[in-house]
């Protein structure tokens, strides 16, 4: 499993509510029905608490069976099929902040309450 995950900032003049609400209401809709080989599609929204400086306007998660689908993915972007995708972004992103990562991720997981810990994957 391969996973893209990406820090993600808002257009100047666009308040936090408008981004998130954009992102949460149009965007991700349309990041899960058009991207190619997605498996698994997750934003998060910083919640504000006290001893946490925000850096980013939001996280997204975006899961692929393996390099290839990810390549697709890749090649996709650079097609005129993305346009309606690039045009959302458009809209609310700060393309030229935003950050992505390609990883690898591996799972932890307690098993109950005083259970052992095991690796999931």
């Amino acid at each position: 499993m391969i996973k893209v995950i990406a820090l993600v900032y808002r257009k100047k003049g666009i308040s936090s509510k408008q981004f998130l609400s954009y992102w949460l209401d149009k965007h991700g809709p349309l990041a899960v029905e058009q991207i190619p080989g997605v498996l698994h599609y997750t934003q998060n929204h910083p919640i504000s608490s006290p001893g946490y400086d925000d850096d980013a306007d939001g996280i997204v998660e975006i899961w692929f069976e393996d390099m290839d689908a990810y390549e697709d993915y890749m090649e996709w972007r650079e097609s005129e099929e993305a346009q309606t995708m690039k045009e959302s972004e458009d809209r609310f992103l700060d393309e030229a902040r935003t950050r992505r990562y390609l990883v690898d991720e591996y799972v932890f997981k307690k098993l109950g309450v005083s259970g052992s810990v095991t690796r999931l994957g």
